[in-house]
Formats: structure tokens, sequence, C-alpha cells
């Protein structure tokens, strides 16, 4: 059985894409690129400023729910908030 197999591995093996390094360069870019990525998003996420601005937000939406803003003031404070006009 093995010996009807034997010409079409070499075949399989002979293709130019097979040789040289191959694919298995890649995935350790795309692993270390994702490791990277995510760290640098939860430093990101847990910087000061992102805090802060959480923490205006959330008092926003409890002024909110509280009845003390309305819903004109409350969506123009949080784009005050993020920055927009």
């Amino acid at each position: 059985m093995l010996t009807h197999l034997a010409p079409y591995a070499a075949v399989a093996y002979d293709h130019p894409g097979w040789t040289g390094p191959g694919w298995w360069l890649v995935f350790p870019v795309l692993f270390w690129t994702l490791v990277l990525t995510t760290v640098g998003y939860l430093i990101y996420r847990r910087s000061p400023r992102q805090s802060a601005r959480a923490a205006a937000e959330r008092t926003l939406a409890e002024r909110y729910a509280r009845g003390e803003i309305d819903v004109a003031e409350l969506r123009q404070r949080r784009r005050d908030l993020r920055g927009g006009r």
C-alpha cells in the first residue's frame, strides 16, 4: 500500500512552495503581533485618561437616571467628553 503512495508524496513535496522556510515562519509573527496588540490595548484601556473618561460618563448616566439632566444635555456632554464638536 505504501509503495503505491510514495510517488504521490514525492510529487506533493516537489512543489516549489514547499521549499525554503515555509509557512511556519508566519505563525510566530502572527502570534507575537496578536500578543503585543492585546497587551497594548489593555494598557491603553487602563490609562488614567480612559479611566477618567469612563468615570465621567458613568456620572452622566447616573445623573440622567435620577432625572437631573435630559437626553439632549446627556448627549451634548458625552460628545464634549469624547472630543466631538
